[in-house]
């Protein structure tokens, strides 16, 4: 057989394979991809927009909301995009919604300079006169709810004591209210959270920590036993289980 006949067919074996591999792993995440390297670092690190603009872009959480549905959702258009320098800027789009994002991995940041066709300012300080976009509740549940969810002993033994099993966590995953301002979302490892959650229409404070195979849970407290002028994060850590698991 001729080397070009070779060549052809091993060609064709090549691309049906890679063809393969992508059709069998497409749900997988490839973050050794440019277009997912972007858009993991993207998630990971603060969204800054100028903070004077801010308030005329609209309701802040509807804003959130758009914004991280292109983010999550979207893809990369690497032909409008400028990748050279330190700042580099990406456009992305979803559903007829775009963004232009300036991202520096150097200072682990990045900040809008385009909604759809609405320009805003900024200069190469990204953290400059900035405020941060926080996630909206429906995109961070979406986020974490094929992770697995992990309870220690000081969360089951309150869930214990009010009658409850730990999978009703999932099952009222949805009525999470995240505090972004009392949480610490971009802390490198494991950030953390404080959210309200609804247990049999009962409202709950918890304590829990993103990692990147697991949700922890680390505590809980009935909303009813918070007290004014204490911290959130204090009040939960002075909420001790009675029967603690050996």
């Amino acid at each position: 057989m001729k080397f070009t006949q070779r060549l052809k067919y091993y060609l064709i074996g090549f691309g049906l394979g890679l063809f393969l591999v992508f059709l069998l792993f497409k749900d997988r995440t490839w973050s050794w991809l440019p277009e997912n390297r972007v858009l993991d670092f993207i998630v990971e690190h603060p969204i800054l927009v100028d903070k004077n603009v801010y308030p005329s872009l609209g309701d802040t959480i509807d804003l959130g909301k758009e914004v991280f549905n292109i983010v999550l959702n979207g893809s990369v258009d690497f032909s409008r995009s400028n990748t050279s320098g330190d700042i580099k800027l990406y456009h992305l789009h979803h559903n007829q919604k775009s963004i232009e994002i300036a991202l520096s991995f150097t200072d682990s940041v990045s900040r809008i300079v385009k909604i759809n066709q609405t320009n805003i300012p900024y200069t190469k300080n990204l953290n400059q006169s900035s405020s941060t976009i926080q996630m909206d509740n429906q995109n961070f549940i979406s986020l974490i709810n094929d992770i697995t969810f992990s309870f220690n002993n000081i969360f089951n033994c309150h869930l214990r004591n009010w009658g409850f099993e730990n999978n009703i966590i999932k099952k009222n995953i949805a009525s999470i209210d995240i505090l972004w301002n009392e949480s610490l979302p971009y802390k490198y490892p494991n950030p953390w959270y404080l959210s309200f959650i609804k247990l049999n229409n009962k409202k709950y404070l918890i304590h829990f920590e993103k990692g990147d195979q697991r949700i922890r849970f680390k505590n809980i407290i009935s909303t009813d036993m918070l007290k004014e002028n204490i911290p959130l994060l204090d009040q939960l850590s002075k909420a001790d289980c009675e029967h603690l698991d050996e």
